[in-house]
């Protein structure tokens, strides 16, 4: 089921061990599927409130007709999103429609620099009422968190990265955005629990669960 290739990052880690290589496996899926919680809670919060922002801008809801200075990448996936909300709902295009249709890369892109006095500055502050530091930080830790989100989506390793510090990032934008939402994570979050158990799972001592 699982070709060489694949397992072979595994086996590698668990030093030829290959019944240790699949337990390591199995937890790299329970790791991966506990992040998912927190992300959700996260990215809902992100687009939300940078939607929310946008609209104040441009003063309308659906801000993407507006002329907002989208670079030509982030503009091309404004049309894949109405194009996909049209397809999925059969009619016209609603702000809730395009806010979900629009990816985590995207919300991501317009932290960068290039958007910096363009959007940053006039609105996208805003969305971010509790944030410490600069906003290229707070891109840098995004652009971090992007990454590892498409990794968790495409089923490939994660177990080599600092998953506390991952998360750690991951409540620190949240918290950027909403205390409140930070501790609803910390409080359901079964990321800290999972990534305890990584030793037990592998040499045997805890049964596997994903």
């Amino acid at each position: 089921m699982l070709s060489a290739d694949r397992l072979a990052t595994y086996v590698r880690a668990c030093h030829g061990d290959q019944d240790a290589a699949l337990r390591l496996y199995a937890w790299n899926v329970e790791v991966a599927s506990a992040f998912w919680g927190s992300f959700n809670v996260l990215e809902v919060a992100l687009r939300n409130a940078i939607h929310a922002k946008l609209s104040t801008l441009a003063s309308q809801e659906d801000w993407w007709n507006a002329q907002i200075g989208l670079h030509q990448f982030e503009q091309q996936r404004v049309t894949d999103a109405i194009g996909a909300a049209r397809r999925a709902k059969g009619t016209a295009v609603v702000p809730g429609h395009m806010v979900a249709e629009l990816s985590f890369g995207f919300w991501t892109g317009l932290l960068a620099n290039r958007y910096h006095q363009r959007l940053w500055v006039p609105a996208l502050h805003g969305a971010f009422p509790h944030l410490v530091g600069p906003r290229r930080e707070l891109h840098r830790k995004q652009e971090s968190l992007r990454k590892l989100r498409n990794r968790i989506a495409h089923h490939e390793p994660i177990f080599a990265r600092n998953l506390t510090a991952d998360h750690d990032r991951l409540l620190d934008i949240l918290g950027a955005i909403s205390p409140v939402a930070v501790d609803w994570v910390a409080k359901n979050s079964r990321v800290p629990q999972t990534i305890s158990r990584r030793n037990d799972v592998v040499t045997g001592t805890q049964s596997t669960t994903f």
